[in-house]
């Protein structure tokens, strides 16, 4: 019997090594240091674990007391857990709420890892320091990072991007790169992403508006990216062959810009288009549609969108003439949609002759058929309605023209008053339906769905 008992008390000393790793994937680095303390086999693992998660489990910087002095002790725990390695790292994320941007410690954490081939690395910071309502952007991430050759993940966020240095060969196997809250040089995407051929999926996000502005017909050139997010909303697609989804977020949903704003930019919304062939998903916020606005829109692009399934416009002035024309253009031009989203924006006043009084007049204007722009169309979704004779043409004009339509969610903006909100509905009921199974779906606040 004794000897049973020392066995099972013995039990967890003796697991097999690929248990043992197992178990440590799945505790909290902190936890898992402690193991090594069980035996001189989870001693070994633990030295042996190649992904490292630094985050609030692991610690924080204290708001009190001496900013310095907290990260230095928690930078010392990390080179800890770093310097019993002898093997590659392929996993290393540091996330620890309160670090702020790169110092001398991250320089060397960044300059060490590159040694150790890691392969998915992410630096998160806390930039919670304000310079006239924008965050300061200043401290450039060390030159080691470009020599992380085995990179094949790239997660930043507060930091600085400086331009790679002459000897930086790229990144050959490197698929994901996310950068929040960044600055980035103007050779990030003429001389860094091209040395990225592997590249499927990038989300670029810049710290301010004025710093997206100055990307400058920036120009694209990713042969296998498949996924851009980003809010650098005058990137040019210049070589995207599989992109297949793209979301352009506003940098600032209230901003309205005039035409002038983009007379240096030259738009053409059929270049732009010709350029992304496989695109499937499409979101794009309001600086896209009034820089596509201001330059000349036909009816229907050239080269239709066959593969666009899925449409999103964030923040569109349905009143106004040019952007309605974008949203026909986008329209006309994708025969296959399935799914189409629109929020409507709103600015104080307009110039009077770029307002229209009614999408209808503008349809008949125009010398081309619109019975088939919506023979796939499944779902329709409208948000902030308060039944302008615009949004009702629209309504009216997406019921008469979707045969295969199953539902069309309608949500009234919160300041339309009840009796508004009615006749609203009187005007649905009477609409002819192109799809004898469609559903309207009235989202209120007040009522629920009807």
């Amino acid at each position: 019997m004794k000897r049973q008992r020392k066995s099972d008390a013995d039990r967890i000393s003796h697991l097999p090594d690929d248990v043992i790793q197992r178990i440590l994937a799945f505790l909290p680095v902190k936890d898992a240091a402690k193991t090594a303390t069980l035996s001189k086999q989870w001693q070994r693992n633990w030295g042996a674990n190649t992904q490292l998660v630094f985050d609030g489990s692991f610690g924080r910087i204290a708001e009190e007391g001496n900013y310095a002095s907290n990260e230095s002790k928690l930078m010392f725990q990390i080179y800890k857990a770093l310097l019993v390695r002898d093997a590659p790292i392929t996993k290393f994320v540091l996330k620890i709420p309160g670090l702020r941007r790169p110092s001398p410690d991250i320089n060397l954490l960044v300059h060490f890892l590159a040694k150790k081939s890691v392969q998915e690395l992410a630096l998160i910071f806390s930039d919670d320091e304000f310079n006239d309502g924008h965050p300061k952007i200043g401290r450039e991430m060390p030159s080691a990072l470009f020599s992380a050759c085995q990179l094949k993940s790239l997660t930043l966020q507060d930091c600085d991007i400086s331009a790679a240095p002459s000897c930086f060969l790229g990144f050959s196997k490197l698929t994901h790169l996310e950068l929040t809250n960044v600055n980035v040089e103007s050779s990030f995407y003429s001389d860094f992403l091209p040395k990225c051929p592997l590249l499927q999926d990038l989300k670029l996000f810049i710290c301010d508006s004025d710093a997206v502005e100055s990307h400058l017909k920036a120009e694209l050139v990713a042969p296998s990216l498949r996924v851009f997010e980003s809010n650098v909303w005058n990137v040019c697609f210049k070589h995207t062959p599989l992109l297949s989804v793209v979301s352009i977020a506003p940098v600032d949903d209230r901003k309205y810009c005039k035409q002038s704003d983009f007379d240096v930019y030259s738009p053409d919304i059929v270049a732009a288009f010709a350029s992304l062939p496989a695109i499937q998903q499409l979101t794009v916020g309001s600086e896209l549609l009034q820089f596509f606005a201001t330059g000349s829109v036909p009816f229907m692009l050239p080269t239709h969108l066959h593969q666009l399934k899925v449409l999103k416009l964030r923040n569109i002035l349905l009143y106004r003439s040019l952007e309605a024309r974008v949203l026909l253009c986008l329209i006309m031009s994708s025969p296959n949609l399935l799914k189409l989203t629109i929020e409507p924006g709103y600015v104080a006043s307009l110039p009077p002759s770029e307002v229209i009084d009614s999408l209808q007049l503008l349809l008949e204007a125009e010398d081309h058929p619109t019975a088939s722009c919506f023979q796939c169309l499944e779902e329709f979704r409208i948000s902030a309605i308060d039944g302008t004779q615009v949004e009702l043409d629209l309504l009216r004009f997406v019921l008469a023209t979707a045969p295969q339509l199953l539902r069309m969610f309608i949500e009234p903006a919160k300041e339309l008053d009840l009796s508004k909100r009615h006749n609203l509905l009187k005007e649905l009921i009477r609409y002819e339906r192109a799809s004898k199974q469609a559903e309207v779906i009235y989202i209120s606040d007040d009522e629920g769905d009807t």
